[in-house]
């Protein structure tokens, strides 16, 4: 679904282009670093084939070649993993309020103002994480409801037509379109959420049809659409492709496919909590910013972020400590 491997060089043209959301020209507000863009939504894994002549299977690692591009730097990515909750969407039969799912009904309780848009509409509610399923992870709480509610317009209640120059990730951060609610208790009774009609068409994922969650314990390093990367590596992923075709002369592998190698191994896109976010333009934060991936949505056959994009919530770590939702950036882009 993502094509990466197209756009590795040519990050520049694609970084002043402008990427067409539901019809809405969006200019893409950051100009690329040299970092690469990402490629298909599935983690890369393991081959096994048969050994020539042998009974046995001969396990071969499709990731080799990518993994001695990056053995100059093997130590500072080991250094830089992080937990992931990976997550898994499958049909739901019986909504139910207090699930992990996309889509469906919100719970709710009295005494706090249902989401509504500028407008006053309702809100519809894209995700939400019951904190009792996800595997425990250091920093994220263990217990409540965690709810992403969007608004059914343009831009699916993000901020983009204000995210530029230096202050984009506050821009983002407006919780005008879209809210982040959570509820550390969720016991109390759940009230009739008012429904939600306004943008319904224009949305994403169909709120009626809702999905429940599956989650598996992960951990990733970082991926080479993220910011930071540079920071980490202490230098540009082209530095290592340059520094092993130097020291390969017998190689003949083309940088073109040595690119493609490290796209598909360093790829972050799926859906997740935690880890590292993946883009199909480029990292809205700069190398500076702390703000790190709280939740991810991408793109599959039941869900489409304008034309095959990726959403991302970043939060700050202090925030997320004391489980304070109230200044998430929500973000996401496409072709």
């Amino acid at each position: 679904m993502k094509t990466g491997k197209a756009v590795l060089l040519s990050v520049a043209i694609v970084a002043a282009g402008a990427a067409v959301v539901g019809g809405v020209g969006y200019l893409v507000y950051r100009k690329a670093e040299a970092h690469i863009q990402p490629t298909a939504a599935k983690d890369p894994v393991d081959t096994a084939e048969p050994a020539e002549k042998s009974g046995t299977c001969a396990k071969q690692d499709e990731n080799a070649k990518a993994k001695a591009i990056l053995a100059p730097a093997a130590d500072a990515l080991q250094r830089s993993e992080r937990a992931v909750a990976r997550i898994v969407l499958e049909p739901l039969k019986a909504d139910d309020v207090k699930l992990s799912k996309v889509g469906g009904r919100a719970y709710w309780a009295a005494g706090r103002d249902y989401p509504r848009d500028a407008k006053g509409q309702p809100m519809f509610l894209l995700a939400q994480i019951n904190w009792a399923e996800p595997p425990k992870m250091q920093g994220y709480p263990e217990r409540g409801l965690l709810q992403f509610f969007v608004s059914g317009d343009d831009y699916y209640g993000a901020a983009l037509d204000q995210a530029h120059g230096a202050d984009r990730m506050q821009a983002l951060a407006q919780q005008t379109g879209f809210r982040v609610v959570y509820w550390p208790d969720a016991s109390a009774p759940a009230l009739a959420p008012p429904p939600a009609s306004a943008g319904k068409d224009s949305l994403p994922f169909d709120p009626d049809k809702p999905r429940r969650m599956r989650f598996s314990a992960d951990h990733e390093s970082i991926g080479l659409n993220d910011a930071g990367l540079d920071k980490v590596l202490g230098g540009s992923v082209h530095d290592l492709v340059e520094r092993y075709s130097s020291e390969h002369p017998d190689d003949r592998t083309s940088d073109e496919a040595l690119n493609d190698e490290l796209a598909d191994y360093l790829e972050r896109t799926g859906h997740k909590l935690g880890g590292y976010p993946d883009f199909t333009q480029s990292d809205p934060r700069d190398a500076s910013d702390k703000r790190m991936l709280l939740f991810q949505l991408d793109s599959d056959d039941a869900m489409m972020w304008g034309d095959s994009g990726i959403a991302n919530f970043f939060i700050d770590p202090e925030d997320l400590a004391r489980a304070d939702f109230s200044r998430v950036s929500y973000h996401w882009d496409c072709y």
